[in-house]
């Protein structure tokens, strides 16, 4: 009677507890779809602003316009980039700063160096889940 009772239980709890596992983990598939298209988005809207530091958009409104959306967008970076991509678009934008220091070659490492960060966090299909960045590396920047 009791194995019985038991069969009948399995029975009904297996099935259940697969279905709440497939749920579970199609939730998380879900969520970690949703967050890479959003970080796709938003990626994109910065590579794109990034026309506004070439050489043929200098002094050009929509070179400054594409300036500031860079800026706007980093600084949404801090809601869901990791700490690597934060510290290599600024680093960028030290290089690209009118006080000229940098040769060209330098700022186009530099650059590169931020789409590479941006494309491994792409490939990572990893959310942030911890920072080593503190307020003080928060900048407030303006185009000149």
């Amino acid at each position: 009677m009791a194995i019985s009772i038991m069969l009948d239980f399995l029975k009904f709890f297996l099935p259940l507890a697969g279905a709440a596992v497939a749920w579970v983990l199609n939730e998380r598939g879900k969520r970690i779809a949703d967050e890479y298209n959003r970080k796709e988005q938003k990626y994109t809207a910065l590579i794109e602003s990034l026309q506004g530091f070439y050489s043929h958009m200098a002094g050009k409104p929509r070179g400054h316009e594409l300036k500031e959306q860079f800026l706007f967008e980093l600084n949404k970076c801090w809601l869901y980039c990791p700490d690597e991509v934060i510290r290599k678009a600024y680093s960028f934008l030290e290089k690209v700063h009118t006080d000229g220091k940098y040769s060209d070659e330098i700022k186009e490492r530099s650059v590169g160096e931020l789409i590479l960060a941006i494309r491994q966090d792409l490939l990572s299909r990893q959310p942030v889940r911890a920072t080593t960045l503190t307020s003080a590396n928060f900048k407030h920047l303006k185009v000149n």
